[in-house]
């Protein structure tokens, strides 16, 4: 229970929630973590600055790992899935593809466990950022969370197969 004046009371619950929310974070995401750890490895946006291609620019690529990163860090999950969504469909035609379902069914250049980490991708990630983005207001909301927007892992393999395809 808390008391005071209902701006107080609020303040202290948006508090209470924030610290929630920090404590649900892995552990080197965490407000004043000094681990330098990210959502997306800042070795592999190097490997993707060092890319060059006659066809291709990486610049808004480079750009959403980036603010993926500081999204995640400053738990701002709405903009975590809406990121992520928007790298899945901004990297298919580097894989040979105009869609990130295609990527997912269809490339068969990464092996299996790239196709089961990217299926996943596809299935949930996809889904979350959609579900995020395209809801209209209700009446009762339930705010995204650490866990249900965390897909670095198979972000990860997704950008090291790029890397690896445009060397």
């Amino acid at each position: 229970v808390v008391g005071g004046p209902p701006e107080n009371q609020e303040l202290a619950w948006e508090w209470v929630r924030m610290k929630e929310g920090q404590a649900m974070l892995p552990a080197g995401k965490r407000a004043g973590s000094n681990s330098g750890s990210s959502f997306i490895a800042d070795s592999r946006i190097d490997e993707l600055r060092k890319l060059s291609s006659p066809d291709f620019d990486f610049q808004k690529l480079i750009r959403q790992c980036e603010e993926l990163n500081s999204s995640y860090n400053n738990g701002n999950y709405y903009a975590t899935a809406m990121l992520t969504r928007g790298v899945l469909d901004h990297v298919p035609p580097l894989i040979g593809h105009t869609t990130f379902t295609q990527v997912a069914n269809d490339y068969s250049g990464g092996g299996r466990s790239f196709r089961e980490a990217i299926q996943h991708l596809d299935g949930a990630a996809r889904k979350v950022g959609d579900a995020h983005l395209h809801m209209p207001i209700r009446k009762s909301e339930a705010l995204p969370t650490p866990q249900q927007v965390y897909c670095a892992s198979q972000l990860g393999v997704l950008l090291s197969e790029i890397v690896r395809i445009m060397k």
